[in-house]
């Protein structure tokens, strides 16, 4: 079950499959699948050590999803009209905002950098580094009640590949999330299977 749990956050998917896939019937749903899609919590007066989300919208945390590979290049342009309404002006997010045809990562990738550029922004060296920047602000969203702590854990899981065991808060959090199944839920296990995999959240957000 898990498997087509966390399908639906596979990044490559297209993007009304995944919302059309986000919002079941509830009275469809099994229990497994309702931890999944049930409303966030925030942990934040619990957690006070774990400081508050960035804004989608700041260019540092853009630049670190880009190089993560969390934005689709048909994304961009939106997300340049984005930071426009939000007061940041450039030449090249100008002209990015305004294109109309993005097939593919090369269409927009000079572009991109170019308006980072321009924003004084330094592009993360590396896709480890653009993916711990990622982790760490998706874990103080799920602490601050942005997200849901399993569909936080399962897009973990895809962002990082095999390499979520070399690293020992994003390997607990992959231990509980097989470890949810139809069988813990049935048990009762998952009010507390929930209280570690926040704790994980909020260390690796702290």
């Amino acid at each position: 079950m898990w498997k087509k749990i966390k399908s639906a956050f596979n990044p490559n998917r297209r993007t009304e499959l995944t919302t059309l896939f986000s919002m079941p019937d509830p009275e469809l749903q099994s229990d497994y699948e309702k931890a999944f899609y049930a409303p966030p919590v925030c942990y934040s007066a619990q957690f006070p050590s774990v400081p508050a989300p960035k804004a989608h919208t700041v260019p540092e945390l853009l630049a670190a999803r880009w190089i993560a590979g969390r934005i689709r290049p048909e994304q961009t342009p939106g997300i340049a009209a984005d930071l426009l309404e939000a007061g940041f002006d450039t030449p090249s997010m100008r002209r990015l905002a305004g294109e109309m045809r993005v097939q593919c990562t090369a269409d927009v990738s000079d572009l991109v950098e170019k308006m980072m550029n321009e924003l004084g922004v330094k592009l993360p060296e590396s896709g480890i580094e653009a993916r711990k920047l990622s982790t760490q602000q998706i874990a103080r969203e799920v602490v601050a009640g942005m997200r849901n702590p399993w569909t936080a854990a399962s897009e973990l899981h895809h962002l990082w590949g095999h390499e979520v065991w070399h690293q020992k808060n994003l390997a607990e959090i992959t231990q509980l999330l097989e470890a949810l199944d139809s069988g813990s839920i049935a048990r009762g296990t998952l009010p507390q299977l929930t209280d570690e995999i926040i704790e994980a959240f909020a260390r690796l957000g702290a």
